[in-house]
């Protein structure tokens, strides 16, 4: 659609992922890609980030197993200081999350490509950063974007390495994660439990085995979602700029993948 667009200024993503721009191989060439930041995006996805982590923190998917079976179980609650959180990509929304983490009390951790300078917490970055960061985290929470790097991270050799009991939260792209590893990691007890909100295939095929794994919770990609109302404002300032031939705000470096 975008290839015949011969004076186009500026090529607007309406969310934060560019992954399926960036997959058009006639893009126009030399054309600047803006990426959205919408602060209600990023309030919604911090949200469900805190939901998710507190409910895997206060062992809720094990109560509800219990519940099924009427058992009694007591479990007894820990304070969350002894709970480590990895956020796997320091981003916008990553960070806006490792805040909110913070604040109720969280131990949290980071990784990301390239080293992040600055932050009140413990950060690790490149390859050889990986394995040390996810063997400490009890929770990983995956908001990595989608490239050539990432497709298929969260593989077989990825969940050896971390701690038994772990339980993961994947909000950001469905391809991060090989399908048949992850159930072989819950099946296994390496894995405690998994929040899914994105997948290789969306929606999700009702054949699919997450939809009734026992350890696995399902959202239909609504974690987070562009408002109008909060991201309208970052839009028409970037169409300001670019027709005034002036930088845009928040670029996609195309050969990053973000």
């Amino acid at each position: 659609m975008l290839e015949p667009l011969s004076n186009l200024r500026l090529i607007q993503v309406l969310g934060a992922g560019v992954d399926h721009v960036l997959a058009d191989t006639r893009l126009p060439k030399g054309v600047p890609i803006a990426r959205l930041v919408d602060p209600g995006l990023t309030a919604r996805m911090t949200e469900y980030v805190l939901l998710h982590t507190l409910a895997l923190h206060r062992r809720l998917d094990m109560s509800a197993r219990a519940q099924k079976d009427r058992r009694w179980d007591f479990i007894p609650p820990a304070p969350p200081e002894r709970c480590c959180v990895g956020i796997l990509g320091l981003g916008q929304l990553g960070l806006s999350c490792a805040s909110a983490l913070s604040g109720v009390g969280f131990k949290v951790i980071g990784w990301s490509r390239s080293r992040k300078e600055g932050l009140r917490f413990e950060t690790y970055a490149g390859p050889g950063g990986l394995s040390a960061f996810r063997r400490q985290c009890d929770v990983l929470v995956l908001l990595l974007p989608l490239t050539a790097q990432t497709c298929g991270l969260v593989d077989a050799r990825f969940l050896e390495d971390v701690q038994d009991g772990a339980t993961l939260i994947n909000v950001a792209r469905g391809a991060l994660v090989e399908d048949a590893d992850l159930i072989a990691a819950l099946d296994g007890g390496r894995l405690r439990h998994a929040v899914l909100d994105v997948f290789r295939q969306e929606p999700l095929p009702a054949d699919h085995p997450f939809w009734i794994h026992p350890r696995i919770t399902v959202t239909p990609h609504n974690s987070s979602a562009t408002n109008p109302d909060t991201a309208l404002d970052r839009i028409t300032e970037n169409i300001r700029l670019a027709m005034a031939g002036l930088r845009p705000l928040d670029l996609v470096d195309p050969g990053a993948g973000y």
